[in-house]
């Protein structure tokens, strides 16, 4: 039986946890940092084909996770903290010889660990290079992960694509720029990261809820011509953007010819229910095949009932591809369909 350090976003690891606890029979969880980061193990299934499944149809609230090889006990001793980390970076031997490795290190609020993320990796980095290993901080071969909570150590070795992210903890971060107009447009740039979906692959898109217009300036910088409906005023940035449309209506108020769009985007406050039938009254106004991607705000209390919901409703028109709580998201998750 294998454990794993599970991350969800801050306040939705119960919903994580409830989810490993529906898919993997037997399986034991436990909390670690209270709302975000817990252990589960492989139960009764096979670890590799744990992984296998995980990665085929990921859980929509577990963002990140890696495998416990090592734990200790958490030490605010430098000296020993440190010897704890190299002897567990010398047990990788041969794995390590010509491959590219990042570090992650993390640690629980309150733990005595005495170093920074950026200091546990120094100190692990020689062994690495030791090792015949290239320490990297993206495009990895393999990542050694280390967590450490208020009482343990937990250190594991895996593959990039076995953790879900190859972020620490699955924590997307993105440069910032001068030029975005809010901070919605990162949940547009991860979803297309997360979702492997290019967004200059489209050329018309609609952006329903558009206002101030974070999300129509990233869709304006891949290159597409953007229909963008809402009441308010877009920034005044976008305002003379040749391929911009702004129609200063309510989204449900709205209609087009059918096929116009080979993308629909909606970042709506609403009530999901009341944004799945807007949604789903403009299906027509998609091509065969075109994506959506939409945010779904968690509004209710049981939100896994809800989101189960919401993809039924949504299925009557669309394929519904995936469903992802993104870093970026808060009180909500992130949905990929495309048109049937």
């Amino acid at each position: 039986m294998k454990t794993y350090v599970g991350t969800a976003n801050p306040g939705f690891s119960p919903y994580a946890m409830d989810e490993l606890r529906r898919r993997i029979q037997g399986t034991k969880l436990s909390g670690l940092a209270p709302g975000e980061t817990f252990s589960f193990t492989s139960g009764d299934v096979d670890a590799d084909q744990l992984i296998t499944d995980l990665r085929r149809k990921e859980p929509i609230f577990l963002r990140h996770f890696f495998p416990i090889d090592a734990e200790v006990d958490v030490s605010g001793n430098i000296e020993d903290t440190a010897e704890a980390l190299k002897a567990y970076a010398r047990t990788l031997g041969e794995r390590v010889k010509g491959k590219k490795v990042a570090i992650q290190v993390r640690k629980e609020q309150n733990s005595p660990f005495p170093y920074s993320s950026a200091e546990g990796r120094d100190i692990i980095v020689p062994d690495i290079l030791e090792l015949g290993g290239e320490a990297v901080a993206r495009e990895a071969d393999w990542i050694l992960s280390v967590y450490a909570t208020k009482k343990k150590l937990y250190m594991g070795f895996s593959l990039p694509r076995d953790n879900l992210s190859d972020w620490p903890g699955g924590a997307v971060r993105f440069r910032k720029d001068e030029s975005l107009i809010s901070r919605a447009a990162f949940k547009l740039l991860e979803a297309e990261r997360e979702f492997d979906l290019p967004l200059n692959r489209f050329s018309n898109a609609l952006d329903l809820g558009a206002a101030p217009g974070g999300w129509t300036s990233v869709l304006l910088d891949r290159g597409l011509r953007v229909t963008a409906v809402d009441p308010a005023e877009m920034d005044p940035s976008l305002e003379l953007h040749p391929n911009l449309r702004h129609i200063r209506r309510n989204a449900a108020d709205v209609s087009f010819a059918p096929g116009s769009f080979d993308l629909l985007v909606c970042d709506m406050s609403w009530d999901p229910y009341h944004t799945c039938r807007i949604v789903s009254e403009l299906a027509q106004t998609m091509s065969a095949g075109a994506s959506g991607i939409i945010t779904l705000k968690l509004m209710y209390r049981k939100p896994l009932q809800s989101i189960q919901e919401l993809m039924e409703d949504y299925s009557h028109e669309f394929d519904i591809r995936k469903v992802k709580q993104l870093f970026h998201n808060r009180e909500e998750v992130t949905m990929w369909v495309k048109r049937k």
